[in-house]
């Protein structure tokens, strides 16, 4: 049951096209062989950020967090990973060049991920 998280400089939203940026990283991790139908994505708007040397609310960042079950080798979740990465930053970099845009694939516990 993978999960795809997206948090984002709320000063980024009314310039983002979220339901298609959430739509793009649910195929770019099926096209990658995971279960569409097991995919699931969000997004969280951030209030509040500060971005490097930028004042309070004034940078732009875009955080992605993939969640999987454990098991996966470190190439694999290396490659849903970079395919994820390059999603947001084609959609963040004409509009906001200086965005911040990280990633992180985290391994869920088998034993404590309740369906």
């Amino acid at each position: 049951m993978p999960h795809i998280i997206v948090e984002y400089s709320q000063n980024m939203g009314p310039d983002l096209d979220l339901p298609q940026i959430l739509t793009d990283l649910h195929e770019a991790l099926a096209a990658q062989g995971v279960d569409k139908a097991r995919i699931k994505t969000r997004a969280i708007p951030l209030l509040h950020s500060v971005v490097g040397l930028q004042e309070a609310n004034e940078g732009h960042m875009a955080h992605v967090t993939l969640l999987l079950l454990e098991g996966r080798d470190v190439p694999m979740k290396q490659g849903f990973g970079k395919a994820l990465h390059e999603v947001v930053v084609a959609a963040v970099r004409e509009d906001f060049p200086a965005c911040a845009v990280t990633l992180e694939v985290r391994d869920m516990v088998k034993d404590t991920y309740i369906l």
